[in-house]
């Protein structure tokens, strides 16, 4: 997997981007609330606050309080954060699409396999 984010780093940083963020961006809408987030992507709350107010210096994410609770926030992607994830998600693919095109179809099949089993 390493191989695969190397790979794409470069063209993330074009949207702003490095791996940890674009992956915040793509957990975002279903999980809103920066503990969600941490839990989704296994990632320490501090790493998640950091990485939050860097995606809200971009204008990636916007961040508006909780009606009862002025204490807590929840984050909802922005149209240019919708647009960098896109744009970020279709990178991505294309690059797997060309590691995975190097494999034969009968490993390709077993590799699915492999990672329907995990589900």
């Amino acid at each position: 997997m390493h191989l695969l984010f190397d790979d794409v780093e470069p063209d993330l940083a074009k949207l702003d981007l490095e791996p940890k963020s674009f992956f915040l961006l793509g957990v975002l809408e279903e999980n809103p609330y920066p503990a969600q987030m941490a839990k989704a992507l296994c990632l320490p709350n501090p790493t998640i606050t950091f990485l939050l107010k860097r995606l809200e210096k971009r204008e990636y994410v916007k961040r508006s309080s909780v009606p009862g609770d002025l204490r807590k926030f929840r984050f909802t992607l922005t149209p240019a954060g919708k647009k960098a994830l896109l744009k970020g998600q279709t990178i991505l693919g294309k690059r797997l699409d060309m590691m995975l095109g190097k494999l034969s179809n009968t490993d390709q099949k077993q590799l699915f396999k492999l990672f329907s089993a995990l589900n």
